[in-house]
């Protein structure tokens, strides 16, 4: 995660400040110019130059095509209307805030990415925003009452998914009470403790 301050990427309707918010915090990031480029063009997307790009993240150029446009939300995975939505800016910066916070659960980047895009697909499934952050902010509290990145990357997204949704608004307690529940059931399965965490969240 960069210093940038999130919220910086939606002042005004600056495409610049969005694209450039991407390829900063993108949870696989932060990309160059030319690393975009190659990723574009290894997905079979449109890619501008390398220096078209640049200008396009300085503002020096203010008219990107609209193939450009969808070929980087597609590869950051996020809604086409990313760019001109600022309801969906607003959410979709949110979610990678609170993606790139489970970095210190041992989340990898790709991991994460996967997730924004699934989140991605929620959304133009009528899905609320609101509903996609809190679930990110339960799986953080998952975090810190003791369940780690390693645990939850057993399961299939869409598992990972339902367990943040079945668990939004639980109390710390229960919350505490969750991660005693899955560390019991990896004893079970003679799987090994969680690493540097206790069931009740405490190193």
């Amino acid at each position: 995660m960069t210093d940038t301050d999130p919220q910086e990427a939606l002042e005004g309707d600056s495409f610049a400040k969005r694209l450039d918010f991407l390829c900063l915090n993108d949870p696989r990031g932060p990309f160059t110019n030319p690393q975009l480029v190659r990723r574009l063009e290894e997905l079979g997307l449109p890619a501008p130059s390398s220096t078209y790009l640049w200008q396009l993240r300085k503002g020096k150029a203010d008219n990107p095509t609209k193939k450009h446009m969808d070929a980087l939300a597609d590869l950051f995975g996020v809604p086409r209307d990313f760019w001109s939505n600022d309801a969906t800016a607003a959410a979709v910066t949110s979610m990678i805030n609170r993606l790139n916070g489970l970095k210190s659960s041992g989340a990898t980047g790709e991991q994460l990415h996967r997730q924004l895009k699934g989140f991605t697909r929620k959304l133009g499934q009528g899905v609320a925003a609101e509903s996609l952050v809190e679930q990110l902010d339960t799986l953080a509290r998952l975090k810190d009452a003791g369940v780690t990145a390693d645990t939850l990357s057993r399961l299939k997204d869409a598992r990972v998914t339902n367990i943040a949704m079945r668990a939004v608004g639980l109390s710390d307690q229960g919350l505490n009470a969750a991660a005693a529940m899955i560390e019991q059931v990896r004893r079970l399965e003679g799987l090994p403790p969680e690493p540097s965490s206790t069931p009740d969240g405490q190193p």
